[in-house]
C-alpha cells in the first residue's frame, strides 16, 4: 500500500507552506489556515466543524457537480495524472520560502478537539 504523498516529510512541508500562504488571506479559508497554524484546529477539522460560510460551502458543492458531470474518459485521464500532479504541486510548494504570519487579535482559542459541530450543510447526499 502507498503512503500518500501528503504523509511525507516534504508533503507535511507543503501543506505548512500551503496553510501560511492561504492564512495571508481574508474570509473563512484563512481563518480556518490560522487555526491550524496557531495549533486550535487540524487540518481535517474542516470535514467535522462549521468553518466555511455558505459562498465557500457552495462553490465546493459546484467543483464536486463540475466534476460528477464530466465525461467518464475525462475523469479517468484525471484520475491517471493525479499522482503526477500531487507531487508537482507538492515540489513547488516544499519550494516556496514562506514564514509564518502572526495571528490576529481575533483569534480565539478553538473548542475541544472532541467536539464536532454537524450542523453546517458542509454534506450533500446526492454524493
Amino acid at each position: 500500500m502507498d503512503v500518500s504523498p501528503w504523509r511525507t516529510e516534504q508533503g507535511r512541508l507543503a501543506r505548512h507552506n500551503q496553510l501560511v500562504l492561504l492564512a495571508r488571506g481574508e474570509g473563512d479559508l484563512a481563518d480556518f489556515a490560522r487555526d491550524v497554524l496557531a495549533g486550535r484546529a487540524k487540518p481535517e477539522d474542516v470535514l467535522y466543524r462549521s468553518y466555511l460560510d455558505e459562498k465557500t460551502l457552495a462553490a465546493a458543492h459546484a467543483s464536486v457537480d463540475d466534476w460528477l458531470a464530466l465525461p467518464g474518459t475525462e475523469r479517468e485521464a484525471a484520475i491517471a495524472g493525479a499522482a503526477e500532479a500531487t507531487r508537482a504541486e507538492i515540489t513547488a510548494l516544499v519550494a516556496l520560502d514562506v514564514s509564518e504570519p502572526e495571528p490576529g487579535p481575533e483569534a480565539e482559542p478553538g473548542p475541544e478537539a472532541d467536539e464536532h459541530d454537524f450542523g453546517a450543510g458542509f454534506m450533500k447526499s446526492g454524493w
